[in-house]
């Protein structure tokens, strides 16, 4: 039997108890408290806003008026049924103006839209992914869009040695203060820029001079460079050919000269007609030396490859001459009966007196002296 006395507890012992009574609140409570963290962070894990990004380019980045002009990119990470809105402004500063219906992301995330823009000189594009869900709006790095240009140039053609070249370009459209260079090229291959650049005038034209370039054929090109509202454009490429005529008037003297001393030569053996029942043997021997004159004088000028343009065409024909009189001196020199002979020196003379007259037109326009007479 337990004693009333019995029943009572120490002071010892109630204190252990109120002690162990809050120890086991405190754990009960701190639990809770991390319970309810966790559901807050899982809570805010599950709905933070989520960030997107855009890569997106147009398909041009010079357009002429009237063309087609297509807009794609990709959206990270990939998701469909996204809207993207293509907007344009004058400048990428703003008032920015939706220029197409929103396009839609695929599953992979891509968009893509083609139209007509209206526009004249330049405008600037952006994309805009519209917010959808966790997913925040993302707006991509504008673009700009320049027009279409044209760049036409005039001058060039045929001139002496240390002549400055002129050149007038023209740009289309009309514009004012665009930068223009001129490059040269003797294959049509490397293009290195030569003179000074200028600048158009308001009616878009601009003339520019070039130094003089060494003798021969040479071609040119206009460029302009882009601007905040026109792309760069090259222009069609045109001719200038340098001559130096004092060059070729002196080859062709001492080409000529070379010749005419073995004319001279051989002429000296047919002063009156033979008595003999044949050729001689000495007119055939100076036959096949005169031919051999007459086949390196065209041999030489063939080699010449600057004559002018004032004289190229006489001096293709004489070439002819010389080759038609080499042919028939070269016969000459194995015919023995005196028929034969008249008929073919007759056609090595023919040749001679038409070279005679083209060598005439020859000096003319190389500004030399007429043929001697002794």
């Amino acid at each position: 039997m337990v004693t009333h006395e019995a029943q009572l507890k120490t002071p010892e012992a109630s204190t252990t108890e109120r002690h162990h009574s809050r120890k086991l609140v405190a754990i009960i409570a701190g639990t809770a408290l991390v319970v309810v963290l966790v559901s807050l962070g899982v809570f805010f894990i599950a709905f933070r806003s989520l960030q997107t990004t855009v890569s997106w380019a147009p398909s041009v980045s010079a357009l002429a008026s009237g063309g087609d002009l297509t807009v794609s990119g990709q959206i990270n990470p990939a998701d469909s049924g996204r809207q993207v809105q293509v907007q344009r402004a004058s400048s990428a500063r703003g008032p920015w103006q939706p220029i197409l219906p929103s396009l839609i992301t695929d599953s992979r995330g891509r968009f893509v839209g083609t139209f007509k823009p209206e526009f004249s000189g330049s405008i600037a594009m952006r994309v805009v992914v519209d917010p959808a869900g966790r997913y925040l709006k993302v707006t991509g790095e504008p673009v700009r869009i320049l027009s279409l240009s044209s760049i036409s140039l005039k001058g060039g053609g045929v001139m002496p040695t240390q002549t400055t070249l002129t050149f007038t370009a023209k740009v289309d459209p009309k514009s004012a203060s665009r930068t223009v260079r001129i490059e040269q090229s003797s294959d049509k291959v490397r293009w290195v820029p030569v003179g000074l650049s200028a600048l158009t005038n308001a009616d878009g034209t601009s003339v520019v001079k070039v130094p003089s370039p060494g003798v021969g054929v040479w071609s040119y090109r206009a460029t302009v460079a882009k601007d905040d509202t026109f792309a760069a454009a090259v222009s069609p490429v045109v001719g200038a050919t340098v001559e130096d005529i004092k060059a070729a008037g002196a080859s062709y003297l001492r080409i000529t000269n070379e010749f005419n001393v073995a004319v001279r030569t051989y002429n000296k053996l047919f002063v009156g007609r033979s008595t003999a029942q044949s050729v001689p043997a000495s007119w055939r021997s100076a036959s096949q030396v005169m031919s051999v004159a007459e086949t390196k004088a065209a041999a030489q000028l063939r080699a010449y490859g600057a004559w002018p343009q004032s004289v190229k065409p006489q001096m293709d024909q004489i070439i002819a001459q010389y080759v038609i009189a080499a042919d028939s001196l070269h016969q000459l020199s194995a015919i023995t009966t005196w028929d034969s002979w008249t008929t073919e020196d007759a056609k090595q003379y023919a040749a001679g007196v038409e070279g005679g007259r083209l060598s005439t037109l020859i000096r003319q326009a190389l500004g030399l002296p007429q043929r001697s007479t002794s």
